[in-house]
């Protein structure tokens, strides 16, 4: 929840887009919960191992057909790596720099509105724990809130959400933030659960499930 993958995704790009010495560039989203030949299939991809026969080939024979492949090539393998309770700790912005980023993202005029409202955000940055992500979302929430109402509450909810059991940091301000959603962004999010941890959404069928689900009533048609 620091945007390490973030990062990493821009530098992939640069790969692709600016010339290198490397024969190939290969990138691969590591989960907590991995599969090596799924991070087998994801290089196989970049090394055009494409054919279906090769994704039923067991584990150990990947490794030497991949082998076979980059003994012979300079390459660069970009792995990002879902982090931990303890790297995210670690990575914590400073008191400092994270106001500065959770400023950025609420407009001056909110903060202004009111001369107690400036110091009820410095409460609720303090409880996004410095953390780069949590601060993000959290400060987009709250861009439009002018009132001192909204923000005693958006406090009071912080607090409740934060809770012992919860292993990920990260997990109870997210639920802040969904929690805060509009009730149509909130079925359409949840059509993200179909399917299983990085893997690439298609946005058509997913617009599409929506559409027929009738949360997209403002529009007469898919296109």
């Amino acid at each position: 929840g620091i945007s390490k993958t973030t990062l990493l995704t821009k530098l992939n790009n640069k790969f692709s887009t600016i010339p290198n010495n490397f024969d190939v560039v290969i990138w691969a989203l590591v989960s907590k919960d991995y599969h090596v030949g799924n991070i087998q299939d994801r290089i196989g991809r970049d090394v055009d191992f494409l054919d279906g026969s090769w994704k039923n080939k067991s584990v150990e024979q990947k490794a030497i057909d991949i082998y076979g492949v980059l003994s012979n090539k300079k390459f660069v393998e970009i792995c990002g790596e879902m982090g931990t309770q303890n790297k995210i700790k670690m990575d914590c912005l400073e008191p400092e720099k994270a106001w500065e980023l959770f400023q950025d993202n609420v407009r001056d005029e909110t903060l202004n509105s009111h001369p107690d409202i400036r110091n009820l955000a410095k409460q609720v940055d303090e409880r996004c724990s410095g953390l780069p992500l949590a601060l993000i979302i959290i400060s987009y929430d709250m861009a439009c809130k002018t009132t001192l109402r909204e923000w005693k509450y958006a406090i009071e909810m912080l607090k409740r959400y934060v809770l012992p059991k919860i292993e990920n940091e990260v997990f109870s301000l997210l639920k802040f933030n969904y929690d805060n959603l509009p009730d149509a962004t909130m079925k359409c999010f949840l059509y993200y659960c179909m399917y299983p941890e990085d893997y690439c959404i298609p946005k058509k069928r997913l617009v599409e499930y929506w559409f027929w689900e009738g949360l997209l009533n403002e529009f007469d048609r898919i296109s």
